[in-house]
């Protein structure tokens, strides 16, 4: 069994299959998904597979990715919304997770990520009266978490 660890309501992770610095997110206890920032957000039906191209930054480098899922979303306001879901690796608290995100257009928002907690029930207790427990510089040791639905 692994010890939970502590985090903030925003800390420093790592999406190095996406881009390279790390980014702050926002650990949100209400939100059931995580969600990152990409603008300019496409569909690319194909053979074998779907897959999902967008922006991180405005005019930055074009991502793709495989189409994971589709997520329905209820915002803040009650308004529901179907967004493209894919998978990549995420680094927090000297751990690395498989991860399902949601694609959105945050650009009106502070943070750039949310953390939901059906991830954060993967092992994470969050204290709301601390952030950036943990440092934005890759750790050496490190644990491989399994993502569970």
């Amino acid at each position: 069994m692994i010890r939970p660890a502590i985090i903030g309501w925003r800390e420093w992770v790592g999406l190095p299959e996406l881009q390279k610095p790390p980014l702050l997110a926002k650990v949100d206890t209400g939100a059931w998904s995580n969600t990152l920032h990409a603008s300019e957000i496409e569909i690319i039906e194909g053979q074998p597979e779907t897959r999902v191209r967008f922006r991180l930054d405005e005019g930055g480098d074009w991502v793709e990715r495989p189409l994971f899922n589709w997520r329905r979303i209820r915002d803040t306001g009650g308004h529901e919304s179907l967004r493209p879901v894919i998978r990549t690796s995420l680094e927090i608290a000297s751990r690395d997770f498989d991860v399902e995100v949601c694609l959105a257009d945050r650009a009106k928002l502070k943070h750039r990520m949310i953390l939901g907690r059906n991830f954060l029930r993967q092992g994470f207790i969050v204290n709301p009266s601390r952030q950036c427990i943990h440092t934005m510089m890759r750790s050496d040791e490190r644990l491989e978490m399994r993502y569970i639905d």
